[in-house]
């Protein structure tokens, strides 16, 4: 990318230079032409003099004289001759007839014996007359007028040549600048990806900025990895974890066919039913791992979030889940009433709750559920109690990992692990209060903007 890059701008140079080499011909050519339109102004305006000269077919050789005297000093080698060709007057027969004072002007104006080359011959008209020629040749400046027209020529040679040498030294600068700061965190990323490929999932990238294309790119690459090493950490617990939990009914059923078959297990009816129930424990475990597989699924999709109105919102749930709760005679309300909006993610929101609440209940035996709802400051909590049978203290960091079961839990030990992960994947925190015999109650705060 660095070498494209240089070469990329080494043909803005190169446009530059031709440009700067276009620009310097044309306004080379330019100059000249105005001199050359300038040249034939002055000759038209001499010839304008000089016929206005002749009048009644005759010359005024005074004003004839007065204006060969200015086309001189206009720089102009002049000559009239009549339509017979006699010469009348010329530049040079006029500087004897000029005071010395003026002729020391003119000398430091024009330079005398320096004109040179053939005359340019111009026809004399009055009312559709020829009345004679007008001869006309340059003559070299005295003074600095001649340099000046060099040096504005050289002048703007130079200006072209500085000019493209900063634009031209500007570019290259600007390629080294440039491809040194695009290439620097794309070579970082680069290495990262390469780590990725060797098994490294912790690699991150910083990102300098998050408001340009490089600073977005690095911030969807460091979501890619703390998903990857997520997705990679939670794969190998799930493995180590559903292999454990396999192993027991498994090893338990194997047990009771050996021992039909062997004929140990004399009533095959409790064979049976010992079969049924670890079959059953099985399909819960893979329901388990169903809902745990959805769970880690939208751990990893966009973090969408939208206005959530929360009365609405839980009275949806708790509608939904209050047929399972008056199975075991059990009362769920909400306390709070008020309209509170956050923003949030419905899904994920949805999936927190219904585990818990489907918790309370499994563990509930009598009494009742009651949630609640508010803000404090930037966030929102929502909470659940109950009057179940509670959880004792040193127990209650452990409801929180996969496949924990209580003495007495009904359930496999996924439902609160999936609530805790959900949680911090929104921003969020979850607290708990227990008392055995009296009930626990789960407060789950999280951000009221959505997680940023």
């Amino acid at each position: 990318m660095r070498t494209k890059l240089f070469f990329a701008f080494l043909v803005v140079i190169v446009i530059a230079l031709i440009s700067n080499l276009l620009f310097e011909k044309f306004m080379v050519r330019d100059f000249e032409d105005y001199v050359s339109g300038a040249k034939e102004d002055k000759l038209y305006w001499i010839l304008a003099s000089v016929e206005g000269c002749y009048s009644d077919a005759k010359w005024d050789l005074v004003a004839l004289q007065d204006a060969i005297h200015w086309a001189t000093m206009l720089g102009f080698d002049i000559r009239i001759s009549d339509d017979d060709g006699n010469e009348i007057i010329s530049s040079g027969s006029i500087l004897p007839n000029l005071s010395p004072a003026m002729r020391r002007r003119m000398r430091g104006i024009v330079n005398f014996g320096s004109a040179k080359g053939e005359y340019e011959q111009y026809p004399l008209y009055v009312e559709g007359k020829e009345i004679g020629t007008m001869y006309a040749r340059r003559l070299g400046r005295a003074g600095s007028v001649d340099k000046k027209e060099a040096m504005f020529k050289k002048r703007g040679r130079e200006f072209l040549v500085m000019s493209f040498a900063m634009a031209g030294g500007g570019a290259v600068f600007m390629a080294v600048i440039f491809s040194l700061f695009l290439s620097r965190p794309l070579k970082k990323m680069k290495k990262a990806v390469e780590s990725f490929a060797a098994g490294d999932f912790s690699v991150r990238v910083d990102a300098a900025s998050k408001k340009d294309e490089l600073g977005r790119l690095a911030s969807s690459f460091n979501f890619m990895a703390e998903a990857l090493e997520r997705e990679e950490a939670l794969r190998k617990h799930l493995t180590s974890n559903v292999a454990h939990e396999l192993r027991t009914p498994l090893s338990i059923m194997k047990a009771n066919v050996e021992g039909m078959i062997d004929g140990v297990v004399e009533n095959r009816a409790v064979g049976l039913e010992n079969l049924r129930i670890e079959t059953e424990k099985l399909i819960g475990l893979v329901e388990g791992i169903e809902d745990m597989t959805k769970a880690e699924a939208s751990f990893f999709s966009g973090r969408k979030s939208t206005d959530i109105d929360l009365h609405r919102f839980i009275g949806g749930i708790t509608t939904k889940l209050a047929p399972l709760a008056a199975e075991k005679g059990l009362e769920m309300k909400v306390k709070a009433e008020k309209s509170i909006h956050v923003m949030s993610d419905p899904d994920k929101l949805e999936r927190i709750l219904q585990n818990i609440l489907t918790n309370a209940i499994k563990n509930t035996g009598e009494g009742g559920i009651s949630l609640d709802y508010g803000t404090k400051g930037d966030t929102f909590f929502v909470e659940v109690a109950d009057t179940g049978s509670g959880i004792p203290e040193d127990r209650m960091d452990m409801v929180f990992r996969r496949f924990y079961r209580g003495e007495e839990s009904a359930g496999i030990g996924l439902g609160l692990a999936i609530v805790k992960e959900l949680v911090e994947v929104m921003g969020g925190s979850i607290d708990l209060k227990s008392r055995v015999g009296e009930g626990s109650t789960f407060r789950v705060w999280l951000p009221v903007g959505g997680k940023k």
